[in-house]
């Protein structure tokens, strides 16, 4: 029993000194410093454990028939399988040593297809991914595993008087499809063998931000430039004509009526929910010069938020200079994303390095041609 209590003293103790360096040292290893404190908290409940049961047997109050077992019963009260996960995922794909407890919990977590990314931070991927890329909240996503096909409004007879008793006729009214695979979408991330001493938090932070921009970048710019072979097919890939665009001359500048003229090309039913699509620059360089709120409310702003003829403006730089499109993104454009977000690591021998490969699935398509109208600068 003495042995017993000189060392949780000693633990407590060396848990200070700890606390100390973490304070004093900048240039701490804090994942070595943080392996330490959990083995100490581990070993710590354990000997109180034990001296509860020490104390029981001595005072009657537990029969040494009760006695549990210490493998059986090992950091069972300590075991968090999320926290420990997500701990055991963010080492194991650096290649670092795992506790007992990380160890239990990645075992616990792997299926046939290998460790999945934590749900946390899955979280944290997803949320960067539509961060960066604020089409996706904006289109009408689907993540239906494997290819899917979605029926579409084809060609339409408008509806007609009846007159009573007589035959009605069936119009010739059609339905189409809008079929969706799943494309991958990579990044591959090389950072050298230092990854290895990132603190936990560091670590996630780090890979979440590199993988999930850049696949976000790429699944934007497919949403407006996708050639659609191999890939996924993008808004651009309308047929801009006189019915559906407005081109502004090569030497001209921008004017009121081209904006009123565009925005009168857009069916009315998809009014409600359009928005427009376009640079920066373009907004600022074409459409800003128009505000003249004592003359007409062609641009209007609040509390930061620039609208066109009412329609609310997204900035987004991949979009061509001096180019705009005012659509109705929801209901016009259709995207699939199968899967989460998976992410892959090996150390490369030759490099002393780590690749991690960031994998997303995507496909998507125009369902609504007519959702959609644009301005054009002519280029001749």
């Amino acid at each position: 029993m003495k042995e017993l209590i000189k060392r949780m003293a000693e633990i407590r103790s060396r848990k200070v000194e700890l606390r100390g360096v973490l304070e004093t040292d900048a240039k701490a290893d804090l994942d070595a410093i943080e392996k330490e404190l959990r083995e100490l908290d581990e070993e710590y409940t354990n000997l109180e454990k034990r001296k509860a049961v020490i104390e029981g047997i001595g005072a009657g109050t537990v029969s040494v028939n009760e006695v549990p077992n210490p493998i059986n019963n090992r950091s069972a009260d300590n075991f968090d399988q999320d926290k420990e996960y997500r701990s055991a995922w963010l080492k194991h794909v650096r290649g670092l040593d795992l506790t007992e407890n990380e160890q239990r919990a990645l075992t616990t977590g792997t299926s046939s297809a290998g460790a999945v990314i934590p749900t946390v931070t899955q979280n944290k991927i997803i949320e960067k991914v539509n961060q960066y890329c604020p089409l996706l909240d904006k289109i009408d996503l689907l993540r239906v595993p494997g290819g899917v096909k979605v029926p579409a409004e084809g060609t339409t007879a408008d509806a007609a008087v009846h007159t009573e008793g007589a035959t009605i006729t069936a119009d010739g009214d059609t339905l189409s499809s809008v079929t969706l695979s799943a494309y991958e979408v990579t990044k591959l991330v090389t950072i050298s063998k230092s990854v290895e001493k990132m603190a936990i938090d560091v670590f996630e932070s780090w890979l979440v931000n590199k993988i999930a921009r850049k696949i976000a970048e790429k699944i934007g710019k497919l949403i407006i430039f996708g050639t659609g072979t191999n890939e996924a097919q993008g808004i651009n890939v309308i047929t801009w004509s006189a019915t559906n665009s407005v081109t502004v001359g090569k030497t001209a500048s921008l004017s009121a009526a081209n904006v009123q003229g565009v925005v009168a090309l857009l069916n009315g039913g998809y009014d409600n929910g359009a928005e427009w699509l376009m640079s920066k620059s373009t907004f600022f360089t074409d459409f800003h010069p128009l505000m003249n709120n004592s003359k007409d409310n062609i641009v209007t702003e609040d509390n930061g938020v620039y609208r066109v003829m009412g329609y609310p403006v997204n900035f987004d730089d991949r979009m061509t200079a001096h180019e705009a499109i005012l659509g109705n993104l929801y209901r016009g454009y259709l995207g699939n994303m199968p899967e989460d977000v998976t992410i892959t690591s090996q150390f490369v021998t030759r490099e002393n390095a780590y690749d991690f490969l960031g994998c997303a699935m995507f496909d998507g398509k125009v369902q609504a041609t007519e959702a959609f109208v644009k301005i054009v600068k002519a280029t001749a």
